[in-house]
C-alpha cells in the first residue's frame, strides 16, 4: 500500500486562503481610496482642455506681474517727492512711461509663459492619465505650484532691473525709502 493520494496538508490551504484574502482587501482598498483620486485627476485634466481654461492662468499671472510694478511705481512716487522733482515734469514723466512700458512687457511675458507652462502641464496630465490606464507610474502631482514660483520670481527679477535704471529711485538708494524700494521689489536692501 502507498498510502493513498489525494490528500492536501492543511497549512497549505490556509496560507492560500489568507494570501486570497489579502489581495481581496488590497484591492478592495484601491477601489475605494485610489480610483475616485485617479477619477478626480482624469476629470481636472480633462477640464484644462475648456475653451478659456489657460486665460484663468494668464490673467493670475498679469495681475501679479502688474501688482509686483506697482508697488515700484509707489517707490518710484516717493523718492520723486523726496527728491523735490516735480511730477509734471519731462523727466518725471518720461521714467513713468518707461517703468509703464516696462510693466506692460512684463506683464505679458509672464502671461504668455503662464499660458505656456499651462499647457504643458495639460499635456503632461494626459500622459500621466495614458500612463495609469497602462498601470505605469506617473507623475500626476508634479510642479504646478514650482511652475508659477518660477514665472513669479522672472518677472520679479525683471522688476527689479527695471527699478534699478530708475534715476528717482537711484537717487535714493543709501537713504530708507531707496532700502525700502529694493525690499519691496524682491531685495534685501
Amino acid at each position: 500500500m502507498c498510502g493513498g493520494g489525494g490528500g492536501s496538508d492543511p497549512k497549505e490551504q490556509e496560507s492560500k486562503l489568507a494570501l486570497a484574502q489579502q489581495a481581496a482587501n488590497a484591492l478592495q482598498r484601491y477601489g475605494d481610496v485610489f480610483v475616485p483620486l485617479e477619477n478626480q485627476f482624469i476629470d481636472d485634466t480633462q477640464a484644462m482642455f475648456a475653451d478659456g481654461a489657460s486665460d484663468q492662468a494668464m490673467a493670475a499671472a498679469q495681475n501679479q506681474t502688474s501688482a509686483i510694478y506697482e508697488q515700484g511705481f509707489n517707490d518710484m512716487r516717493g523718492a520723486q517727492f523726496q527728491a523735490g522733482l516735480d511730477p509734471m515734469s519731462g523727466r518725471a514723466q518720461g521714467e513713468s512711461n518707461a517703468l509703464r512700458e516696462a510693466q506692460a512687457r512684463g506683464m505679458g511675458l509672464a502671461g504668455s509663459d503662464a499660458g505656456l507652462s499651462y499647457t504643458d502641464a495639460a499635456y503632461q496630465g494626459l500622459g500621466n492619465v495614458i500612463a495609469m490606464g497602462q498601470g505605469l507610474q506617473t507623475q500626476a502631482v508634479a510642479g504646478n505650484i514650482d511652475r508659477m514660483q518660477s514665472s513669479l520670481d522672472r518677472a520679479g527679477s525683471a522688476a527689479k532691473r527695471d527699478f534699478q535704471n530708475s534715476q528717482s529711485l537711484a537717487s535714493i538708494a543709501g537713504t530708507g525709502a531707496g532700502m525700502a524700494a529694493g525690499y519691496g521689489l524682491g531685495g534685501t536692501g
